[in-house]
C-alpha cells in the first residue's frame, strides 16, 4: 500500500508544478504520507473531508458514492481536500506558480 501511495503523491507533483505539499490521511485521521505539510494538519484534513460529505446528505443530491472537493484559498496558496477510496488527500498549491487556479 505504501508504494501505491508514493506513486500517487509523485504523480500529483509531476502533473502540476504549483503543488508544494501533499498529505495522505487514513480514515482515523492518521498521516500516512506527508510531503511539506505540517503533520498536525492530518486531523484537520480528515475532519474537513468528513464534514463536507455530511453536507452532501443535507442537499437534494444525496449521492453518497461521490466525495466533494473542498478548496480553501488564501492570498498565496490553495489547499484542496478530497476523500478518495477512504483516504483523504490534501494538496497544497502555491498561487504564484499556479497556471489555472
Amino acid at each position: 500500500m505504501e508504494e501505491e501511495i508514493n506513486k500517487v503523491v509523485k504523480s500529483v507533483y509531476q502533473s502540476d508544478p504549483s503543488v508544494t505539499g501533499v498529505m495522505v490521511v487514513d480514515e482515523s485521521g492518521l498521516c500516512l504520507e506527508n510531503n511539506n505539510v505540517p503533520e498536525e494538519a492530518a486531523g484537520l484534513f480528515a475532519s474537513v473531508a468528513a464534514r463536507s460529505e455530511m453536507a452532501l446528505l443535507l442537499g437534494a443530491n444525496q449521492n453518497t458514492e461521490s466525495s466533494p472537493v473542498v478548496q480553501i484559498e488564501a492570498d498565496s496558496m490553495v489547499i484542496i481536500i478530497k476523500r478518495v477510496y477512504g483516504y483523504t488527500m490534501g494538496i497544497v498549491k502555491d498561487k504564484t506558480k499556479a497556471s489555472g487556479t
